[in-house]
């Protein structure tokens, strides 16, 4: 396929991102380690590691959510002095919850996400490792036709900053449940933007959404008009 969402995303945060690879381990991988490890902190409680797993599991909550959560449990433990299973890292105002996040996109089809998911993502949703889903302002955008898709070009001045012709974050495909229309940059990017509810991301947020649609106009070259999932 002409475009590749994983090393999009790689590419908007060439300083701060790894791009890890299903089926080879820590040993040839060293970001497979990385990531492993994180994870198993973070659900064991027993260090500041915090961790966001962006997919829609049963017991997946919203970063305001999780946020609330983790309030609910400091303030817990401070007033009564309880000892609890809830994260205890950087918990001490919003600004800490805010702070400090690992988070983890799987890039795939859903039927190969699913199997990652399961295999290196057994843990349950405990101590500061949590599933995270986009909260319905997010997914409004999936609800709004932003200009006519099939107008797009590469060279087209219209890009993310809001004007005509941006599209709303399909990706190449439709399916009946809203949500899982989505590509994982723009899904990334809508995560991202649940977590910098102060705009502190919007600069970054505008260029991610017009990658987004320079990604697919690359693959609408290649492919064809959007398909219909069932």
């Amino acid at each position: 396929l002409a475009v590749d969402t994983a090393k999009l995303i790689l590419a908007s945060f060439p300083s701060t991102s790894q791009l890890v690879v299903s089926g080879i381990g820590r040993e040839f991988q060293p970001a497979m380690g990385e990531m492993l490890d994180a994870v198993s902190n973070a659900a064991a409680n027993n260090s500041n590691n915090k961790c966001l797993i962006l997919f829609p599991t049963e017991d997946a909550k919203t970063f305001d959510e999780i946020k609330e959560d983790m309030m609910f449990a400091t303030n817990m433990r401070r007033d009564e002095n309880l000892q609890t299973k809830a994260c205890t890292a950087n918990t001490n105002n919003d600004g800490d919850i805010d702070r400090g996040w690992d988070v983890i996109v799987i890039d795939g089809t859903w039927s190969q996400a699913r199997k990652m998911h399961a295999k290196y993502f057994p843990q349950p949703s405990t101590g500061c490792l949590y599933r995270v889903q986009l909260s319905d302002e997010a997914v409004k955008v999936l609800d709004v036709n932003i200009g006519d898709e099939s107008s797009f070009d590469d060279d087209d001045n219209n890009n993310a900053s809001g004007g005509s012709g941006v599209t709303n974050g399909y990706q190449l495909r439709r399916h009946p449940i809203k949500w899982r229309e989505i590509s994982t940059l723009e899904a990334t990017r809508l995560l991202l933007n649940d977590m910098h509810v102060n705009g502190e991301f919007e600069e970054q947020s505008k260029a991610m959404a017009y990658y987004h649609e320079v990604g697919n106009n690359a693959a609408r070259r290649q492919l064809g008009p959007p398909r219909v999932v069932v």
